[in-house]
C-alpha cells in the first residue's frame, strides 16, 4: 500500500481498518432498535436519491501530544456508481481519484501519480469500499462492525462505537454523524481515536446531483 494512500485512510478520517477483522458479533440491521431502524433508512432513501455531489471540506486534527490543530482544506466530489474524488487544496496539495477499480494519486512533494489496482489489493479495495460507504449513505450495513447510539434526533447526530472484536476498536473510540436539517447529506463527522487525538470534517457549499466538470476526475492539478 502507498505511503500517501495509508495517510489518507488512517490519518484524514476513514477507520477503516476495521475491515481487516473478524466479524465482530454485533447485531445485523435486522435485530436493530425499530427507532434506529427507522432513521436509518430514512438517511439512506434519501442519500439514495444523490447521483453526484460536490462539497467543500474543512478539516481540524488535534493531535494530543501537540496544542495547535492541524487544519486542512479541499474539495470532494461523488458520481455514482464508480467515481470518487477527494483533493487537498490548502495548506498542501493533494489529490485521490478513483475510476472504476483504479485509484490514482498526486501529491506536491514527488509531483507525480502512483496508480494502485484495487482489484490486485483486495484489503485496500474493502477499505475503501468502506469509505465510499460513509458519502454514500449506506449507514445500514454499518450495523455489523459497529454499535449505533442516537445522539440527537433534530437534526440527526448518530454515534457510531467499534464493535470489541473489530480491529477499528483498538484505534478508534467513536465515530459522530451529524446530519443536515433536511437530512439529505452529513454536516459533520466526528473521529474520537483511543490516543487522545480527534478529527472533525466540515462539510460546507455541497451541492447535490448537480453536473460535475471532468476536472473533478484530474488527479494532477492543472499548471496555472
Amino acid at each position: 500500500m502507498q505511503k500517501t494512500a495509508v495517510f489518507l485512510i488512517l490519518f484524514l478520517f476513514i477507520p477503516a481498518i476495521h475491515c481487516y477483522a473478524e466479524p465482530s458479533g454485533i447485531k445485523t440491521h435486522k435485530n436493530l432498535a425499530p427507532d434506529l431502524y427507522e432513521i436509518l433508512h430514512r438517511l439512506e432513501d434519501k442519500t439514495s436519491e444523490i447521483r453526484t455531489l460536490k462539497t467543500e471540506f474543512v478539516q481540524e486534527k488535534e493531535l494530543a501530544v501537540f496544542k495547535e490543530k492541524i487544519i486542512l482544506k479541499g474539495m470532494i466530489f461523488l458520481q455514482k456508481p464508480e467515481l470518487f474524488a477527494w483533493h487537498i487544496i490548502e495548506p498542501l496539495s493533494y489529490s485521490m481519484v478513483i475510476k472504476d477499480d483504479i485509484l490514482s494519486q498526486w501529491d506536491e512533494n514527488t509531483k507525480k501519480i502512483q496508480k494502485i489496482s484495487l482489484a490486485k489489493n483486495p484489503a485496500f479495495q474493502v477499505a475503501i469500499s468502506q469509505m465510499k460507504d460513509w458519502f454514500s449513505g449506506k449507514y445500514t450495513s454499518m450495523t455489523e462492525d459497529y454499535n449505533i447510539i442516537i445522539l440527537k434526533r433534530k437534526p440527526v447526530s448518530l454515534k457510531f462505537i467499534p464493535g470489541k472484536n473489530t480491529m477499528a476498536s483498538n484505534v478508534i473510540d467513536s465515530v459522530t454523524v451529524t446530519f443536515r436539517d433536511d437530512e439529505r447529506y452529513i454536516y459533520q463527522i466526528y473521529i474520537k481515536e483511543k490516543s487522545g487525538d480527534s478529527t472533525l470534517l466540515t462539510f460546507v457549499n455541497t451541492q447535490l446531483n448537480t453536473p460535475l466538470d471532468e476536472t473533478a476526475w484530474e488527479v494532477q492539478p492543472r499548471v496555472k
